[in-house]
């Protein structure tokens, strides 16, 4: 049997903590945009490991804003000609506003990582660079690898060979 590159929708459910119908609307409003199998009425929808990120990321944003928010921060990424996934975006959330932190330390301490306003209840000083330090976001890959492990819808061998990226081990 040969192994399917991305992960099928029950997969992708069990993987990001998502419902089908999440993972419809989120179709619907281009946000995640699976591939289809097959031209029967009901062929085999297949995600991406990278949107299975995506739509993991988009889960955690939505624990501390709206939907709405979400759609406005890759509209603000894709208009200022920035790659508009946020699965590899650190964000940061305070109150109603919302940070892009972009860590460069390459120059530390003579030049602090860039954080930009991406999002906010109201449109003001949206691009905006701001002076905010944090700890980088990389739990998404972790919080997958662990949904596989438990899952009883995902053979967690095959998982293995088809995730593109490893848990990370913290010391």
């Amino acid at each position: 049997m040969a192994i399917i590159e991305g992960f099928t929708r029950r997969e992708t459910q069990e993987l990001t903590g998502t419902s089908s119908n999440r993972l419809q609307y989120l179709e619907r409003s281009q946000l995640v945009i699976p591939h289809r199998i097959g031209t029967s009425r009901k062929p085999t929808v297949i995600y991406t490991w990278e949107q299975v990120l995506e739509i993991r990321a988009i889960k955690n944003l939505r624990q501390e804003i709206s939907l709405q928010t979400v759609r406005k921060i890759i509209k603000f990424l894709d208009e200022s000609g920035f790659d508009d996934s946020l699965r590899d975006k650190q964000l940061v959330v305070i109150d109603d506003d919302v940070f892009w932190v972009q860590p460069d330390w390459t120059d530390f301490p003579e030049k602090m990582p860039s954080v930009l306003r991406v999002a906010g209840n109201k449109s003001k000083d949206v691009g905006q660079y701001v002076l905010l330090v944090i700890p980088p976001l990389s739990e998404i890959v972790n919080e997958i690898w662990t949904a596989a492990e438990k899952s009883q819808a995902v053979d967690f061998e095959s998982f293995k060979q088809r995730a593109k990226a490893k848990p990370s081990r913290a010391a």
